[in-house]
Protein backbone atom coordinates (compact mmCIF):
# COMPACT_ATOMS: atom_id res chain seq x y z
CA UNK A 1 0.00 0.00 0.00
CA UNK A 2 1.43 3.57 -1.41
CA UNK A 3 1.38 6.61 1.19
CA UNK A 4 -1.19 8.00 -1.10
CA UNK A 5 -3.82 5.33 -0.74
CA UNK A 6 -3.11 5.06 2.72
CA UNK A 7 -3.47 8.90 3.22
CA UNK A 8 -6.28 8.78 1.10
CA UNK A 9 -8.28 5.91 2.99
CA UNK A 10 -7.47 7.02 6.55
CA UNK A 11 -8.49 11.29 5.79
CA UNK A 12 -11.54 10.33 3.38
CA UNK A 13 -13.50 8.22 6.55
CA UNK A 14 -12.21 8.55 10.42
CA UNK A 15 -13.62 5.23 10.89
CA UNK A 16 -10.78 4.00 8.47
CA UNK A 17 -7.83 1.44 10.22
CA UNK A 18 -4.80 -0.10 8.61
CA UNK A 19 -3.01 -2.64 10.95
CA UNK A 20 0.81 -1.92 10.68
CA UNK A 21 1.77 -5.34 12.04
CA UNK A 22 -0.06 -6.86 9.58
CA UNK A 23 1.33 -4.38 6.85
CA UNK A 24 4.57 -4.48 8.10
CA UNK A 25 4.94 -8.28 9.97
CA UNK A 26 8.83 -6.92 10.69
CA UNK A 27 7.21 -4.37 13.47
CA UNK A 28 5.37 -7.07 14.85
CA UNK A 29 8.53 -8.93 15.51
CA UNK A 30 10.16 -5.43 16.91
CA UNK A 31 7.46 -5.41 19.20
CA UNK A 32 7.56 -8.54 20.35
CA UNK A 33 10.39 -9.30 21.01
CA UNK A 34 10.70 -6.03 23.09
CA UNK A 35 14.41 -6.00 22.61
CA UNK A 36 13.97 -2.33 20.83
CA UNK A 37 11.93 -1.06 24.40
CA UNK A 38 14.68 -2.70 26.34
CA UNK A 39 17.85 -0.46 24.42
CA UNK A 40 16.07 2.12 24.69
CA UNK A 41 14.91 1.86 27.91
CA UNK A 42 18.73 1.37 29.11
CA UNK A 43 19.97 4.17 26.79
CA UNK A 44 17.28 6.67 29.03
CA UNK A 45 18.21 5.34 32.24
CA UNK A 46 21.88 6.31 31.54
CA UNK A 47 20.71 9.69 30.05
CA UNK A 48 18.76 10.17 33.59
CA UNK A 49 21.53 9.26 35.38
CA UNK A 50 23.90 11.66 33.69
CA UNK A 51 21.54 14.83 33.95
CA UNK A 52 21.19 14.00 37.78
CA UNK A 53 24.67 13.90 37.98
CA UNK A 54 25.40 17.05 35.85
CA UNK A 55 22.49 19.20 37.69
CA UNK A 56 23.75 17.87 41.46
CA UNK A 57 27.25 18.33 40.67
CA UNK A 58 28.05 20.18 37.80
CA UNK A 59 28.45 24.33 37.40
CA UNK A 60 25.20 26.07 38.54
CA UNK A 61 25.47 28.87 35.87
CA UNK A 62 22.18 28.26 33.06
CA UNK A 63 25.36 28.62 30.31
CA UNK A 64 27.68 26.07 31.86
CA UNK A 65 25.14 22.83 32.45
CA UNK A 66 23.84 21.36 29.80
CA UNK A 67 21.12 19.63 31.88
CA UNK A 68 18.82 22.27 30.68
CA UNK A 69 18.84 22.70 27.37
CA UNK A 70 19.09 18.58 27.15
CA UNK A 71 15.56 18.58 29.61
CA UNK A 72 13.61 21.68 28.83
CA UNK A 73 14.92 22.02 25.16
CA UNK A 74 15.33 18.48 23.89
CA UNK A 75 13.72 16.15 25.87
CA UNK A 76 10.23 17.74 26.22
CA UNK A 77 9.50 19.11 22.93
CA UNK A 78 10.26 15.66 21.59
CA UNK A 79 8.20 14.06 24.18
CA UNK A 80 5.12 16.66 23.04
CA UNK A 81 5.74 15.97 19.40
CA UNK A 82 6.29 12.51 19.65
CA UNK A 83 2.31 12.24 20.66
CA UNK A 84 0.91 13.26 17.70
CA UNK A 85 2.72 10.34 15.53
CA UNK A 86 3.30 7.10 18.24
CA UNK A 87 0.81 8.36 21.16
CA UNK A 88 1.90 7.29 24.07
CA UNK A 89 5.30 4.87 23.28
CA UNK A 90 7.20 7.21 25.61
CA UNK A 91 5.88 5.75 28.58
CA UNK A 92 6.63 2.07 27.50
CA UNK A 93 10.30 3.13 27.84
CA UNK A 94 10.14 5.99 30.57
CA UNK A 95 12.99 5.65 33.06
CA UNK A 96 10.93 6.87 36.36
CA UNK A 97 10.06 3.45 37.11
CA UNK A 98 12.64 1.31 36.35
CA UNK A 99 13.87 1.83 40.13
CA UNK A 100 10.09 0.43 41.33
CA UNK A 101 10.51 -2.48 38.73
CA UNK A 102 13.34 -3.74 39.95
CA UNK A 103 12.51 -3.53 43.95
CA UNK A 104 9.29 -5.70 42.76
CA UNK A 105 11.50 -7.92 40.56
CA UNK A 106 13.83 -8.45 44.22
CA UNK A 107 10.48 -8.94 46.04
CA UNK A 108 10.82 -5.91 47.85
CA UNK A 109 7.83 -4.54 47.13
CA UNK A 110 4.69 -4.19 49.36
CA UNK A 111 2.04 -5.33 46.18
CA UNK A 112 -0.60 -3.47 48.06
CA UNK A 113 -3.75 -2.63 46.31
CA UNK A 114 -3.79 1.08 45.41
CA UNK A 115 -6.80 1.92 48.21
CA UNK A 116 -10.00 3.02 46.35
CA UNK A 117 -10.11 6.03 47.59
CA UNK A 118 -7.07 7.14 45.37
CA UNK A 119 -8.06 5.50 42.45
CA UNK A 120 -11.55 7.50 42.36
CA UNK A 121 -9.32 10.85 42.77
CA UNK A 122 -6.48 9.80 40.60
CA UNK A 123 -7.32 11.72 37.64
CA UNK A 124 -7.49 15.05 39.91
CA UNK A 125 -4.74 13.96 41.71
CA UNK A 126 -2.42 14.08 38.58
CA UNK A 127 -3.89 16.65 37.20
CA UNK A 128 -2.92 19.01 40.43
CA UNK A 129 0.24 17.43 40.16
CA UNK A 130 0.87 19.29 36.66
CA UNK A 131 -0.40 22.06 37.29
CA UNK A 132 1.71 22.28 40.04
CA UNK A 133 4.78 21.37 37.66
CA UNK A 134 4.03 24.38 35.23
CA UNK A 135 3.25 26.95 38.18
CA UNK A 136 6.33 26.04 39.85
CA UNK A 137 8.29 26.00 36.38
CA UNK A 138 7.35 29.13 35.43
CA UNK A 139 7.08 31.12 38.97
CA UNK A 140 10.58 30.42 39.95
CA UNK A 141 12.33 30.17 36.51
CA UNK A 142 13.27 26.40 37.27
CA UNK A 143 14.42 26.48 33.69
CA UNK A 144 17.57 28.36 34.10
CA UNK A 145 18.22 26.45 37.43
CA UNK A 146 20.36 23.03 36.88
CA UNK A 147 19.64 22.34 40.77
CA UNK A 148 16.17 22.97 40.65
CA UNK A 149 15.56 21.04 37.17
CA UNK A 150 17.15 18.03 38.39
CA UNK A 151 15.02 18.36 41.96
CA UNK A 152 12.05 18.43 39.28
CA UNK A 153 13.11 14.94 37.96
CA UNK A 154 14.49 13.65 41.22
CA UNK A 155 10.64 14.41 42.76
CA UNK A 156 8.78 12.40 39.52
CA UNK A 157 11.37 9.45 40.05
CA UNK A 158 10.96 9.43 43.95
CA UNK A 159 7.21 9.03 43.44
CA UNK A 160 7.35 6.69 40.51
CA UNK A 161 9.49 4.36 42.88
CA UNK A 162 7.23 4.84 46.20
CA UNK A 163 4.34 3.62 44.25
CA UNK A 164 6.75 0.43 43.42
CA UNK A 165 7.60 -0.07 46.77
CA UNK A 166 4.01 0.07 48.34
CA UNK A 167 1.90 -0.76 45.24
CA UNK A 168 1.74 -3.79 42.58
CA UNK A 169 2.55 -2.98 39.24
CA UNK A 170 3.42 0.34 37.77
CA UNK A 171 0.40 1.82 40.14
CA UNK A 172 2.41 5.62 39.45
CA UNK A 173 1.80 5.28 35.73
CA UNK A 174 -1.94 3.92 35.88
CA UNK A 175 -2.86 6.61 38.54
CA UNK A 176 -0.76 8.86 39.14
CA UNK A 177 1.96 10.60 36.90
CA UNK A 178 1.67 13.62 35.85
CA UNK A 179 3.33 13.56 32.51
CA UNK A 180 1.81 10.40 31.56
CA UNK A 181 -1.80 11.82 32.15
CA UNK A 182 -0.74 15.05 29.97
CA UNK A 183 0.68 12.06 27.25
CA UNK A 184 -2.34 10.21 27.60
CA UNK A 185 -4.81 13.03 26.31
CA UNK A 186 -2.02 14.38 24.01
CA UNK A 187 -2.14 10.89 22.97
CA UNK A 188 -6.28 10.77 21.55
CA UNK A 189 -4.70 13.01 18.72
CA UNK A 190 -2.07 10.42 17.59
CA UNK A 191 -1.68 9.43 14.02
CA UNK A 192 -1.20 5.42 16.12
CA UNK A 193 -3.32 3.25 18.13
CA UNK A 194 -2.69 -0.11 20.14
CA UNK A 195 -5.99 -2.18 20.03
CA UNK A 196 -7.49 -5.66 20.34
CA UNK A 197 -8.99 -7.83 17.73
CA UNK A 198 -11.90 -8.62 19.69
CA UNK A 199 -12.81 -11.36 17.14
CA UNK A 200 -9.54 -13.03 18.44
CA UNK A 201 -10.23 -11.79 22.51
CA UNK A 202 -13.32 -14.22 22.33
CA UNK A 203 -11.24 -17.53 21.94
CA UNK A 204 -9.61 -16.13 25.28
CA UNK A 205 -9.83 -18.27 28.60
CA UNK A 206 -6.86 -17.08 30.48
CA UNK A 207 -7.11 -13.22 29.89
CA UNK A 208 -3.11 -13.74 30.55
CA UNK A 209 -2.49 -10.67 28.60
CA UNK A 210 -3.68 -8.77 31.89
CA UNK A 211 -3.26 -11.17 34.83
CA UNK A 212 -0.10 -12.62 33.47
CA UNK A 213 1.38 -16.19 33.92
CA UNK A 214 3.58 -17.91 36.68
CA UNK A 215 6.67 -16.64 34.77
CA UNK A 216 5.52 -13.61 33.28
CA UNK A 217 4.24 -10.33 34.79
CA UNK A 218 0.57 -9.38 32.81
CA UNK A 219 0.03 -5.85 32.04
CA UNK A 220 2.25 -2.96 34.15
CA UNK A 221 -1.26 -1.13 34.47
CA UNK A 222 -3.52 -3.84 34.84
CA UNK A 223 -5.22 -3.41 31.44
CA UNK A 224 -4.57 -6.53 28.81
CA UNK A 225 -4.95 -5.85 25.42
CA UNK A 226 -8.55 -6.64 25.43
CA UNK A 227 -9.22 -3.75 27.86
CA UNK A 228 -7.76 -1.35 25.73
CA UNK A 229 -10.55 1.18 24.02
CA UNK A 230 -8.76 4.15 23.90
CA UNK A 231 -5.25 6.09 24.43
CA UNK A 232 -5.36 7.52 27.52
CA UNK A 233 -3.95 5.03 29.84
CA UNK A 234 -2.00 2.32 26.86
CA UNK A 235 1.56 2.42 27.46
CA UNK A 236 1.82 0.68 24.14
CA UNK A 237 4.98 -1.10 25.93
CA UNK A 238 3.98 -4.33 24.20
CA UNK A 239 4.47 -6.85 26.71
CA UNK A 240 0.90 -8.73 26.26
CA UNK A 241 2.36 -9.45 22.69
CA UNK A 242 4.05 -11.98 24.37
CA UNK A 243 1.28 -13.64 26.27
CA UNK A 244 -1.73 -13.43 24.38
CA UNK A 245 -1.99 -16.77 22.28
CA UNK A 246 -4.66 -15.19 19.86
CA UNK A 247 -2.42 -12.41 18.29
CA UNK A 248 -5.01 -10.17 19.16
CA UNK A 249 -3.13 -7.28 19.68
CA UNK A 250 -2.98 -4.22 16.76
CA UNK A 251 -1.10 -1.50 16.04
CA UNK A 252 -3.36 0.72 13.96
CA UNK A 253 -2.40 3.72 11.36
CA UNK A 254 -5.76 5.98 12.12
CA UNK A 255 -7.54 9.30 11.21
CA UNK A 256 -5.44 11.42 13.89
CA UNK A 257 -9.28 13.07 14.93
CA UNK A 258 -11.43 9.92 15.02
CA UNK A 259 -10.83 9.02 18.72
CA UNK A 260 -11.99 12.73 19.81
CA UNK A 261 -15.48 12.88 17.20
CA UNK A 262 -16.33 9.58 18.72
CA UNK A 263 -15.89 10.24 22.57
CA UNK A 264 -17.37 13.75 22.23
CA UNK A 265 -15.41 14.81 25.28
CA UNK A 266 -16.64 12.59 27.50
CA UNK A 267 -13.93 11.71 29.11
CA UNK A 268 -13.03 13.59 32.34
CA UNK A 269 -9.21 13.67 31.88
CA UNK A 270 -9.51 15.97 29.11
CA UNK A 271 -12.30 18.32 30.84
CA UNK A 272 -9.46 18.95 34.02
CA UNK A 273 -6.45 18.89 32.14
CA UNK A 274 -7.13 21.21 28.44
CA UNK A 275 -8.86 24.85 30.20
CA UNK A 276 -5.72 24.87 32.60
CA UNK A 277 -2.89 23.29 29.72
CA UNK A 278 -4.21 26.60 27.42
CA UNK A 279 -4.70 29.08 30.37
CA UNK A 280 -0.97 28.21 31.57
CA UNK A 281 -0.12 28.89 27.54
CA UNK A 282 -2.00 32.34 27.35
CA UNK A 283 0.34 33.34 30.50
CA UNK A 284 3.42 32.38 29.23
CA UNK A 285 2.84 34.15 25.97
CA UNK A 286 1.64 36.96 28.05
CA UNK A 287 4.71 37.01 29.98
CA UNK A 288 7.17 36.14 27.94
CA UNK A 289 5.87 37.88 24.60
CA UNK A 290 3.94 41.14 26.25
CA UNK A 291 4.48 42.39 29.27
CA UNK A 292 8.01 40.69 30.72
CA UNK A 293 5.77 39.84 34.01
CA UNK A 294 8.37 37.43 35.55
CA UNK A 295 10.58 39.93 35.29
CA UNK A 296 8.15 42.27 37.27
CA UNK A 297 7.65 39.61 39.83
CA UNK A 298 11.37 39.22 40.62
CA UNK A 299 11.83 42.43 41.26
CA UNK A 300 8.80 42.96 43.54
CA UNK A 301 9.53 39.63 45.04
CA UNK A 302 13.29 40.58 45.25
CA UNK A 303 13.89 36.51 45.03
CA UNK A 304 11.57 35.18 47.30
CA UNK A 305 9.87 32.26 45.13
CA UNK A 306 6.90 32.05 47.33
CA UNK A 307 5.83 35.26 46.41
CA UNK A 308 6.77 34.76 43.31
CA UNK A 309 4.19 31.99 42.66
CA UNK A 310 1.77 33.91 44.40
CA UNK A 311 2.07 36.47 41.91
CA UNK A 312 2.09 34.42 38.94
CA UNK A 313 -0.95 32.47 40.31
CA UNK A 314 -2.84 35.57 38.73
CA UNK A 315 -2.02 35.12 35.36
CA UNK A 316 -2.25 31.46 35.47
CA UNK A 317 -5.80 31.87 37.11
CA UNK A 318 -7.04 34.70 34.35
CA UNK A 319 -5.67 32.15 31.52
CA UNK A 320 -7.78 29.55 33.14
CA UNK A 321 -11.08 31.87 33.92
CA UNK A 322 -10.86 32.94 29.72
CA UNK A 323 -11.00 29.23 28.45
CA UNK A 324 -13.32 27.87 31.12
CA UNK A 325 -15.49 30.39 29.81
CA UNK A 326 -15.44 29.61 26.56
CA UNK A 327 -15.68 25.89 27.25
CA UNK A 328 -18.95 26.38 29.50
CA UNK A 329 -20.50 28.59 26.78
CA UNK A 330 -19.85 26.84 23.79
CA UNK A 331 -21.22 23.73 25.55
CA UNK A 332 -24.44 25.42 26.06
CA UNK A 333 -24.56 27.07 22.62
CA UNK A 334 -24.24 23.06 21.42
CA UNK A 335 -27.12 21.73 24.04
CA UNK A 336 -26.08 18.56 24.36
CA UNK A 337 -23.86 17.53 27.53
CA UNK A 338 -25.62 15.39 28.49
CA UNK A 339 -26.43 11.62 27.27
CA UNK A 340 -28.22 8.55 29.03
CA UNK A 341 -25.62 6.60 27.58
CA UNK A 342 -22.43 8.15 27.78
CA UNK A 343 -23.49 10.33 30.72
CA UNK A 344 -21.88 13.69 31.01
CA UNK A 345 -19.65 15.21 28.17
CA UNK A 346 -18.59 18.91 26.68
CA UNK A 347 -18.18 19.29 23.29
CA UNK A 348 -16.12 22.03 23.37
CA UNK A 349 -13.25 20.34 24.88
CA UNK A 350 -12.41 18.09 21.89
CA UNK A 351 -12.41 21.51 19.55
CA UNK A 352 -9.66 22.98 21.56
CA UNK A 353 -7.68 20.07 22.64
CA UNK A 354 -5.73 20.43 19.29
CA UNK A 355 -5.23 24.17 19.88
CA UNK A 356 -3.94 23.35 23.27
CA UNK A 357 -1.10 20.92 21.97
CA UNK A 358 -0.19 22.91 19.02
CA UNK A 359 0.17 25.43 21.86
CA UNK A 360 2.01 23.99 24.52
CA UNK A 361 4.50 22.46 21.72
CA UNK A 362 5.26 26.28 20.09
CA UNK A 363 5.68 27.21 23.78
CA UNK A 364 8.19 24.57 24.46
CA UNK A 365 9.91 25.36 20.57
CA UNK A 366 10.24 28.41 21.51
CA UNK A 367 12.37 27.94 24.45
CA UNK A 368 14.18 24.77 21.68
CA UNK A 369 14.96 27.22 19.26
CA UNK A 370 15.86 30.40 21.19
CA UNK A 371 18.88 28.36 23.29
CA UNK A 372 19.65 25.94 20.29
CA UNK A 373 23.06 28.03 19.17
CA UNK A 374 24.36 27.87 23.04
CA UNK A 375 24.02 24.40 22.96
CA UNK A 376 27.74 23.13 21.61
CA UNK A 377 29.05 26.36 23.86
CA UNK A 378 27.63 25.18 26.70
CA UNK A 379 28.88 21.64 26.26
CA UNK A 380 32.22 22.96 25.66
CA UNK A 381 32.57 25.31 28.63
CA UNK A 382 31.07 22.12 31.40
CA UNK A 383 33.59 20.07 29.48
CA UNK A 384 36.70 22.13 29.04
CA UNK A 385 36.15 21.91 25.29
CA UNK A 386 37.97 24.81 24.22
CA UNK A 387 37.30 24.72 20.04
CA UNK A 388 32.95 24.79 20.86
CA UNK A 389 32.51 27.30 23.36
CA UNK A 390 32.95 29.34 19.82
CA UNK A 391 30.52 27.28 17.96
CA UNK A 392 27.46 29.37 17.90
CA UNK A 393 25.26 30.82 14.76
CA UNK A 394 22.11 33.18 14.52
CA UNK A 395 18.72 31.49 14.39
CA UNK A 396 17.10 33.86 11.46
CA UNK A 397 13.83 35.65 12.79
CA UNK A 398 11.49 33.82 9.88
CA UNK A 399 12.44 30.72 11.90
CA UNK A 400 9.97 31.44 14.53
CA UNK A 401 7.03 32.43 12.62
CA UNK A 402 7.43 30.00 10.34
CA UNK A 403 6.84 27.18 12.65
CA UNK A 404 4.60 29.02 15.16
CA UNK A 405 2.05 29.75 12.45
CA UNK A 406 2.38 26.45 10.89
CA UNK A 407 1.52 24.78 14.11
CA UNK A 408 -1.27 26.51 14.89
CA UNK A 409 -3.04 26.99 11.64
CA UNK A 410 -2.79 23.31 11.41
CA UNK A 411 -3.96 22.70 14.87
CA UNK A 412 -6.77 25.45 14.15
CA UNK A 413 -8.11 23.72 11.30
CA UNK A 414 -8.18 20.33 13.18
CA UNK A 415 -10.53 21.97 15.79
CA UNK A 416 -12.88 23.38 12.29
CA UNK A 417 -12.96 19.77 11.22
CA UNK A 418 -14.52 18.22 14.44
CA UNK A 419 -16.41 21.01 14.85
CA UNK A 420 -17.97 20.42 11.57
CA UNK A 421 -18.31 16.77 12.05
CA UNK A 422 -20.23 17.35 15.09
CA UNK A 423 -22.57 20.03 13.78
CA UNK A 424 -23.41 18.12 10.61
CA UNK A 425 -23.45 14.48 11.77
CA UNK A 426 -22.68 13.55 15.91
CA UNK A 427 -25.29 16.24 16.70
CA UNK A 428 -27.30 16.77 13.23
CA UNK A 429 -30.42 18.93 13.43
CA UNK A 430 -29.12 19.65 17.31
CA UNK A 431 -27.44 22.69 16.74
CA UNK A 432 -29.42 26.15 15.10
CA UNK A 433 -26.84 27.22 12.27
CA UNK A 434 -26.44 30.45 14.43
CA UNK A 435 -25.14 28.49 17.52
CA UNK A 436 -22.60 27.16 14.98
CA UNK A 437 -21.63 30.32 13.75
CA UNK A 438 -21.29 31.51 17.55
CA UNK A 439 -19.22 28.93 17.97
CA UNK A 440 -17.37 29.22 15.13
CA UNK A 441 -16.54 32.89 15.93
CA UNK A 442 -15.44 31.91 19.17
CA UNK A 443 -13.05 29.61 17.85
CA UNK A 444 -11.37 31.90 15.53
CA UNK A 445 -11.33 34.86 18.30
CA UNK A 446 -9.19 32.72 20.77
CA UNK A 447 -7.30 31.25 17.80
CA UNK A 448 -6.53 35.07 17.31
CA UNK A 449 -5.78 35.65 20.31
CA UNK A 450 -3.20 32.82 20.32
CA UNK A 451 -1.68 34.57 16.96
CA UNK A 452 -1.28 38.01 19.08
CA UNK A 453 0.68 36.52 21.70
CA UNK A 454 2.80 34.95 19.52
CA UNK A 455 3.48 37.74 17.31
CA UNK A 456 4.70 39.96 20.12
CA UNK A 457 7.37 38.06 20.34
CA UNK A 458 8.65 38.12 16.43
CA UNK A 459 10.77 40.69 15.72
CA UNK A 460 9.59 40.71 12.17
CA UNK A 461 8.06 44.15 11.55
CA UNK A 462 5.32 42.77 8.90
CA UNK A 463 3.51 40.13 11.11
CA UNK A 464 4.49 41.70 14.56
CA UNK A 465 0.80 43.01 15.47
CA UNK A 466 2.29 45.85 18.44
CA UNK A 467 5.13 47.07 16.10
CA UNK A 468 2.63 47.42 12.78
CA UNK A 469 0.42 50.03 15.38
CA UNK A 470 3.22 51.30 16.46
CA UNK A 471 4.90 52.53 12.76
Amino acid sequence: MNVFNLYTKLFSDPEKKVDLFKTFPWLYRVFYNQRLHYIWQTFLVDLFIILILSGLFGPQEPGSNIILYLCWGLWWPSVILSLFFVGRLWCGVCPFPVAGNFLQACHLSLQKKVPKILQRYSIAISVTFFMMIIWVEEATGMKSSPKETTWLLLTIWGGATLCGLLFAKQAWCQYFCPLGRLMGIGASISLIEFRPDHSACKKCTTFACNRGTDTEPGCPVSLGAYKVNNNLECLVCGRCMQLCEHQSPQLNVRHPLSELIIRKGRLITCTLMVPFLMGSQLARFMDQNIFNLMEIIELTCMGNWVCQMGLYAAPLFIGFCIVYVIITYGDLMFGVFNDELMGRFSPMVPLLLPLAFGGELVSRLNFTVRNFPDFLPTFGRQFGVEALEHFTFTIPEWVYPAYGLSIMFISELAGLYILEKFYEEEFEGAIALWQYRLIQSAYFALFGVYIYMMSTGWNIPILNIILIFQQ
